[in-house]
């Protein structure tokens, strides 16, 4: 297996003003759609967000880990600004956790947070490591925070409350779960292009999500991305009869991440597409403003919550919503 050493990373290519469908994978923003239009899905989420637990989190981040900043861990800053610049987002707040799974997320509808564990940092080179922040920002950069976040929380109220909840109360959380969960693991291939535009090297992508897989550095000469890519395949002749295709409904329908060689070869697919080439030529939609959203003009905080009349970061009175504006083309 060929990996990138730690060295300086190269100079690489910038994308202002892009707009997040020109990555995003058609499943994720058809399934995103379908929950949007979910009735009263959306403000129930929000409100869930609003009485705490975007708070409690930033608390819990702040109090039992570690701040990334450029002072503090300043390479691993590096690689988020690095990330944020390409993509063109506003940096995030970042933490580092010690676990000893290779983990990492992105939480937050207002303040976003993203977080990296110290097992997949030391598991990974640099240009793999820039490859796995870049796909968090993806997932912000494609507004998938509330979503996302809400599918956590109810999956630990769940695993917390199961005992306690009624038969219909139980299957109403868990049918909503399952439609989280396959949602989820659509949004994962829209961040696993969102690292490829950062990293811009599908084999960097490859080997992140291969080494994530093996769990260990002793074995990493000996690794063979192609033959991890086969496997998709390999994966695919399995499902071809009814107890294949029902073992795959029982094994997915509560994991919130594709098979990971389904995402290797979905990721090495878009990097041999017209539409990524064009990508790198500067060929992409341009984003617009979104209906609601507001930018403070003291900070430059982005708000997209229409009930805040003050920044969450620093109290500023906001002005008004802007106006909606079409879909970029």
């Amino acid at each position: 297996m060929s990996t990138t050493p730690n060295t300086v990373l190269p100079a690489r290519l910038r994308f202002p003003g892009l707009s997040s469908t020109a990555y995003e994978h058609p499943a994720d923003r058809a399934a995103l759609e379908a929950l949007r239009a979910t009735p009263g899905l959306d403000r129930l989420f929000r409100w869930l967000s609003d009485i705490g637990f975007e708070r409690y989190a930033r608390l819990f981040f702040t109090a039992d880990s570690l701040r990334i900043s450029p002072k503090q861990c300043p390479r691993l800053y590096n690689d988020l600004r690095e990330a944020c610049a390409i993509l063109d987002v506003r940096e995030p707040e970042f933490y580092l956790i010690q676990y000893p799974y290779p983990v990492s997320y992105a939480l937050g509808m207002q303040r976003h947070i993203v977080v990296i564990s110290s097992s997949l940092v030391d598991l990974l080179s640099d240009t793999e490591r820039l490859f796995i922040i870049g796909r968090e920002i993806g997932h912000i950069k494609s507004d998938h925070m509330l979503y996302r976040t809400m599918a956590l929380v109810l999956a630990n109220l769940l695993a917390a409350n199961s005992p306690y909840l009624n038969i219909p109360g139980e299957l109403l959380v868990r049918t909503l779960l399952y439609t989280l969960f396959a949602w989820f693991r659509k949004s994962e291939l829209s961040a696993d292009r969102a690292g490829l535009l950062v990293v811009q090297d599908p084999e960097i992508c490859i080997n992140a999500i291969l080494k994530r897989v093996a769990g260990t550095q002793k074995l990493t000469d000996d690794l063979d991305s192609a033959e991890f890519v086969r496997q998709a395949d390999l994966f695919d002749d399995m499902e071809d009869d009814l107890l294949g295709f029902y073992y795959k409904f029982k094994m997915l329908r509560f994991n919130p991440e594709p098979f990971p060689a389904v995402r290797a070869r979905e990721v090495l697919d878009w990097s041999r597409s017209r539409e990524y080439q064009k990508l790198l030529r500067g060929e992409y939609p341009h984003a617009r403003p979104k209906a609601g959203e507001r930018v403070c003009t003291q900070c430059g905080h982005s708000v997209t919550n229409v009930s805040f009349r003050f920044c969450p970061e620093c109290g500023t009175s906001l002005p008004p919503p802007l106006p909606e504006y079409p879909e970029p083309i």
